[in-house]
């Protein structure tokens, strides 16, 4: 399994994406800060607040990538809903730890103080009274990377493989065009005619979905019922629900049954 957080043309803009939203977050909370101290009558400089704020985002930053990775990795190998739902409650304070761990790591000589007379201290001290605070940034990290990772086009490009010189070349209203094997997700029957589904879009052709499956080589395609067949590496999940049926997800979160046929 391959855990690529990015196509190759973008990963440079991830990182700095990843950057830029907790310099926004920092500046948005510091700004939060401050507003309220000034309405409380209490003195508090700008620049110190921010520069706070952005040193205790920069290690959610640097912890972003890691919580993707976990979240994909619970997506893909936990199938059951209620299972990953605990697994992620479980990292929740262990993130946490890591957080006020690091925090301390790196900023000690900046931001120790008469209460905190070691990294350890300052570490111990900031769990305790950033525990809620961390939890609700650690839930929307993981979040954010459930829905990126189960959007259905970013799905269905994040789990192609490398694009290849086999396809189809069909004729629809006259004009020929050309779809590539590893293109395709599925094919579904529509009477006499069949539909393509690739790349997020459908194609309607006037061509049966027995002709279609003959012209598809067998090691990549497989016919799960008379009206549909799928690309083999396009199967995220097969779950059975019972009496020999089952149903097939896909990578781009559509979803099949498959029944038994009667003896």
């Amino acid at each position: 399994m391959r855990f690529r957080l990015a196509r190759p043309g973008r990963r440079i803009a991830l990182p700095l994406l990843i950057i830029g939203g907790w310099a926004l977050v920092a500046l948005v909370q510091a700004l939060h800060g401050y507003l309220i101290a000034r309405h409380q009558g209490q003195m508090q400089l700008w620049w110190p607040t921010l520069g706070y704020a952005l040193a205790i985002h920069s290690v959610w930053a640097l912890l972003t990538t890691p919580i993707v990775i976990f979240a994909r990795a619970a997506e893909r190998h936990v199938a059951r809903w209620w299972v990953r739902i605990p697994l992620y409650v479980a990292a929740w304070p262990v993130v946490a730890a890591l957080q006020v761990l690091l925090f301390g790591l790196i900023y000690w000589p900046v931001y120790r103080g008469p209460h905190a007379a070691t990294r350890w201290e300052m570490a111990d001290l900031m769990f305790a009274r950033n525990l809620g605070t961390n939890g609700l940034l650690y839930g929307a990290v993981v979040g954010m990377a459930v829905a990126w990772l189960r959007w259905p086009r970013r799905q269905a490009g994040e789990d192609s493989p490398p694009r290849s010189d086999a396809a189809l070349l069909i004729r629809n209203r006259g004009r020929v065009a050309r779809i590539p094997h590893d293109a395709i997700d599925w094919i579904g029957a529509a009477g006499d005619y069949a539909e393509i589904h690739a790349g997020g879009r459908a194609h309607l052709i006037d061509e049966s979905l027995a002709s279609l499956a003959n012209r598809l080589p067998e090691g990549d395609f497989a016919r799960i019922h008379r009206g549909a067949l799928v690309r083999l590496d396009r199967i995220r999940e097969i779950v059975p629900v019972g009496r020999g049926d089952a149903r097939v997800r896909l990578a781009t979160g559509e979803e099949h049954e498959v029944r038994q046929r009667n003896p």
